[in-house]
């Protein structure tokens, strides 16, 4: 949704710290997000480390199911990066879509992306291939991204790769030189690349 959109219905443009929690598990769900400038990471914590569901990047809205299907969060959103993130109350938002069914579509469209990717992802756990695990979270990242000629720069560490996949820092760096090997990524300065 553009700036002057959000403006229009009553949205704030709220600054967050980096570290700074945006919501948390299990808080009702009252307001739509979505981000201005900076990195928000949505995630469950666990005992020993996060397991993170996905990390959003500006023009990106997110926790937008429990605000339409009024339940409360399954996860937690904070801010990686210094961040400003459009907040907008949840009875504006619903009448941003009833007005705006091109808008309404795209949420849509959002939504059963996401939820292809969490299908794949679980279906790449479930498999126990660790190699699809991490090709399975840079390729969602990727096909977010406007094809381009380029060859795609993952924008994540080894250790963010192993909290979105569920797998150890160790296996994560082992795996990735591997598929290096294998011609399915490219290393460059210590970089992660993908066709």
């Amino acid at each position: 949704m553009n700036a002057a959109l959000l403006k229009q219905y009553g949205a704030s443009l709220n600054r967050f710290v980096k570290g700074e929690y945006i919501f948390h598990e299990n808080w009702p769900a009252h307001f739509y997000f979505q981000v201005e400038e900076g990195t928000v990471k949505m995630f469950n914590a666990g005992e020993n480390n996060d397991y993170v569901q996905n990390y959003f990047l500006p023009g990106e809205s997110f926790g937008e199911p429990p605000l339409i299907g009024d339940f409360l969060y399954p996860s937690s959103a904070r801010a990686v990066t210094h961040c400003k993130v459009w907040v907008l109350k949840k009875a504006d938002y619903l009448k941003v879509l009833q007005e705006n069914p091109v808008l309404h579509f795209d949420l849509t469209k959002t939504l059963a992306k996401r939820l292809c990717h969490k299908t794949k992802l679980l279906n790449s756990i479930n498999t126990q291939n660790t190699e699809k695990r991490i090709l399975t979270v840079i390729d969602f990242f990727k096909n977010k991204t406007p094809p381009t000629n380029k060859t795609y720069e993952v924008p994540f560490t080894r250790q963010a790769i192993a909290d979105m996949t569920g797998l150890r820092v160790e296996t994560v760096i082992k795996k990735v030189l591997q598929l290096a090997e294998n011609g399915e990524l490219e290393m460059l300065d210590h970089k992660i690349l993908r066709r």
